[in-house]
């Protein structure tokens, strides 16, 4: 039998995703994907809180509670997780293996299928402009291995599941470029895509359609006539993907907006927002997530501080052969669009300031005007970086297709031939070599206290409030780590998600509650701990009565662990039980009406 089109094209999808997959296992080698007692970077901060998310879906379907409300942490008045990166959607797929593996396992195969299914849904995009399929397969790997989504790939489960993003291409090609579909049509496709998104990431949402309005301004202005005539396309489409994105994102949108315990104004402080800002260098200076990335030249950049969300990296080879493909497919509208979007999305990620390694060189920048409006001051400028790399992917790979078939210059078309086409793939490989990442990603144990992991945590009562010592507290997410090898049974008084907290306060996670001095024993921040006397257990009693406590928790192999207990043992006029690493104080209210 020969094959149709139609298989051979679902061939190479199946080749490319499985390149693409094997690419994604290398990269958090030796763990595998099913692995659920490793964690990519820390098993603390933004790995257990996404881990944490992941379950919650699962959890909260399974038992009948609200995926975009929990009261397991921050309790007892609880989190609105509409305000929260909470990935429902991606704990709705993990769901089964959640259910049998644990939300580990779910996270570690999610971070890989994030690369593997954001290339391959790029390289089918691409296959769609670039004829010659090594290059469509270059552009969806190196959309999948950019220094975004490698910068990301140990952090930000919810910045780099991205399969959703290449096909607004065609969607929009097709509305609005080369109608070849009805604008009701594309309209629908368009707002179910974007609400599904929406359900991973608000924030990418977010991202793109600030890009896409810039997009379409820009092509107003330059092709007046053509967007005039269109004009009814994009309006009758746009609403059309409105009514169908409320129905599927609609939900945790009024979380967002209204629900119970939702936040009053940015999460971040804006100023915090915008020291995670790129810098007029960072296009030529690598990071410490390349390969070749000497420590010199680093230090020579003075990047800005907090670089290990800087991801605007190109090398100047591949910069420089960027530009030449732009102006080379410069007829391309596809080339034309991306253009824009990555230059856009380029000086957008600089931020307020301009700088130019340790030099402010302009006070002021585009992303100023943004960080006044209500919405977008909510956005952090280095993860536009995002945009530029998926325009980056799209112009090498049409921009080779077009070189390849048409030659190095105009006067050239020809035929493709052997010696054309080793040409272009040398001097591709050659660009590409300085942004090989350094991989695979560094993973440390997930393990927990063995309290958590056996029958002897049916000590504690199911359900109850729990007070921690570690005290949860961003980066220290370790009570959160224990909810989830105890089969979420008891909630926690801290916890990692953004919650609205008195004027003045920062608008970040929340501190223990209750006087300074109990915050300075469960936090244990100060240079000097507070003593173990009765002023400090009071101190500690106020802070479990406004917990509503029925549990103190504290790890024994914590620092001032020790000490710690002892004030507990003072403040409740109790000695605890100890099994499985920890110390257990199980009766805290019937203690604390003793005393």
């Amino acid at each position: 039998m020969i094959p149709t089109t139609s298989s051979r094209r679902a061939f190479g999808v199946l080749i490319a995703g499985a390149l693409y997959a094997i690419a994604a296992g290398a990269a958090y080698w030796p763990v595998s994907p099913l692995d659920a007692h490793h964690l990519v970077g820390c098993a603390c901060s933004d790995p257990v809180q996404e881990v944490w998310f992941l379950n919650w879906t699962s959890y909260a379907l399974q038992h009948g509670l609200n995926p975009f409300f929990t009261n397991y942490m921050l309790a007892p008045h609880g989190a609105d997780l509409g305000a929260n990166t909470s990935m429902p959607l991606l704990g709705l797929l993990g769901m089964p293996v959640t259910v049998s593996l644990g939300p580990v396992a779910t996270y570690n195969l999610l971070l890989r299928l994030a690369f593997a299914a954001s290339g391959t849904s790029m390289f089918v995009v691409l296959r769609r402009y670039a004829k010659w399929q090594p290059a469509a397969f270059a552009g969806g790997l190196l959309f999948a291995f950019s220094p975004f989504m490698v910068t990301h790939g140990q952090r930000h489960l919810f910045l780099i599941f991205l399969p959703l993003l290449p096909p607004l291409i065609p969607l929009l090609d097709d509305w609005l470029i080369s109608p070849r579909r009805s604008p009701l049509r594309s309209g629908l496709l368009l707002g179910a895509g974007t609400g599904l998104e929406y359900l991973i990431s608000p924030e990418v949402v977010l991202l793109t359609a600030l890009m896409v309005g810039i997009a379409l301004i820009v092509l107003a202005f330059t092709y007046r006539d053509e967007v005039m005539a269109r004009l009814p396309r994009l309006l009758s489409g746009t609403a059309a993907a409105l009514v169908i994105f409320a129905v599927v994102a609609g939900y945790p949108i009024w979380m967002l907006l209204f629900g119970a315990q939702h936040p009053h104004g940015p999460p971040h402080p804006v100023a915090d927002l915008d020291s995670f800002r790129e810098n007029l260098l960072s296009p030529i200076v690598p990071t410490g997530t390349q390969a070749i990335a000497p420590a010199a030249l680093q230090r020579v950049a003075h990047l800005p501080p907090l670089t290990f969300e800087n991801a605007l990296y190109l090398g100047i080879p591949f910069a420089g052969l960027l530009v030449y493909l732009a102006i080379r497919s410069r007829r391309e509208t596809l080339v034309v669009v991306a253009g824009i979007v990555g230059l856009a999305a380029a000086i957008l990620s600089l931020g307020t300031v301009l700088d130019v390694g340790s030099i402010q060189l302009l006070p002021v920048m585009p992303f100023r005007a943004l960080a006044v409006i209500p919405i977008l001051q909510n956005l952090e400028p280095a993860r536009l970086t995002l945009f530029v790399d998926f325009a980056a992917a799209v112009i090498f790979a049409v921009g080779l297709d077009a070189v390849r078939s048409h030659g190095w210059t105009a006067l050239r078309d020809s035929p493709p031939d052997r010696r054309r086409t080793l040409s272009v793939t040398a001097i591709a490989l050659v660009a590409l070599v300085p942004l090989v990442p350094r991989l695979p990603y560094p993973s440390v144990s997930a393990r927990v206290p063995a309290l958590f992991t056996t029958r002897a945590v049916d000590i504690i009562p199911n359900g109850a409030i729990a007070l921690t010592y570690p005290y949860d507290y961003p980066p220290l997410n370790d009570a959160m780590s224990w909810q989830l090898a105890s089969g979420m049974r008891f909630r926690i008084v801290g916890g990692d998600a953004f919650v609205p907290l008195p004027p003045g306060v920062r608008a970040f996670q929340t501190p223990p509650p209750g006087p300074k001095l109990a915050q300075r024993v469960l936090l244990n921040d100060s240079p000097t701990p507070p003593p173990v006397d009765e002023t400090t257990a009071r101190a500690v009693r106020s802070t479990c009565l406004l917990t509503r406590a029925d549990v103190v928790l504290v790890y024994l192999a914590s620092p001032d662990a020790a000490r710690v207990a002892r004030i507990f043992v003072l403040a409740l006029g109790a000695t605890p039980r100890f099994a499985g690493g920890m110390a257990i104080w199980t009766h805290v209210r019937a203690d604390l009406r003793r005393r």
